[in-house]
């Protein structure tokens, strides 16, 4: 699995124009249900359902250990952390396996495109639906 990325082939105008359809339903689907900060790499279903980017420093691989033992946010200390939150759910749907995973570094090039546009073109892997058993 790689960490970092790289950097890959720039859309085409028709893809750019794609991603503006499929955009508009992420936000119609993905923003009111998710809170959805379109980053354009999804890892909803990693997440518990919970968008990772909510979080103030835009952490996608667990908490910053600003958090404190009530699990408030160290930047927002009105506002529960994100990543307890998504712990939270995800032992709430057994998908805490999932959580281990580590997640690459985020893409800067596809902030504000279609997340599921990225899918079916591969810059991103899909997402996982299914936990895996060990």
């Amino acid at each position: 699995m790689e960490i970092a990325t790289r950097q890959k082939k720039r859309h085409t105008r028709w893809e750019r124009i794609l991603s503006h359809i499929m955009l508009f339903w992420e936000d119609v689907v993905k923003v009111p249900f998710f809170h959805c900060q379109r980053c354009g790499e999804c890892i909803l279903s990693h997440t518990g359902f919970v968008c990772s980017q909510r979080c103030p420093k835009r952490i996608r691989n667990g908490p910053c250990g600003g958090t404190s033992e009530e699990g408030h946010c160290e930047v927002y200390p009105e506002r529960m952390c994100v990543w307890f939150l998504i712990y939270r759910r995800a032992r709430f749907w057994g998908r805490v396996k999932l959580l281990y995973r580590i997640e690459k570094i985020h893409d800067w090039n596809l902030e504000k495109t279609s997340a599921w546009l990225n899918v079916f073109t591969g810059r991103i892997e899909p997402p996982k639906w299914r936990v895996p058993e060990e």
